[in-house]
């Protein structure tokens, strides 16, 4: 178990290290989502107080309670649809095919033998 032991312990110490990096970004997105739902409910507030007027309390209640229901539907759905989407793998790069050993031409295995039989006659004298 000393193995898993050290990758534990080296992961703890990687988020000590890192902790003081994540935190700000992490408060101020809290902060910015707090600071939006109470945006939102004094949006809520006031579209209530101005449809109760308007049309009476129970049709604004029920507008607005419809129109919320609406969008968490709208937004239920885009989330489902988003998680659900494949995602696009690029199609394979084709490579050319690679000639068979048959194909190569006959100036080319000249051209090989060659160097091959030169280089192994002039290597011959030359023992180190």
């Amino acid at each position: 178990m000393g193995i898993v032991d050290d990758i534990v312990h080296s992961i703890g110490r990687d988020v000590r290290k890192d902790a003081g990096k994540l935190l700000l970004p992490t408060l101020l997105a809290v902060a910015g989502g707090l600071t939006a739902a109470a945006g939102v409910a004094f949006l809520t507030a006031w579209a209530y107080l101005t449809l109760s007027r308007a049309v009476g309390q129970a049709s604004a209640s029920l507008l607005i309670g419809l129109g919320l229901t609406l969008l968490a539907a709208a937004l239920l759905v885009l989330a489902r649809n988003r998680f659900t989407k494949k995602t696009l793998i690029d199609p394979p790069v084709s490579q050319p095919a690679a000639p068979a050993t048959g194909e190569t031409d006959f100036a080319s295995q000249i051209a090989f033998t060659t160097a091959f039989v030169l280089a192994r006659y002039l290597g011959e004298g030359r023992r180190d």
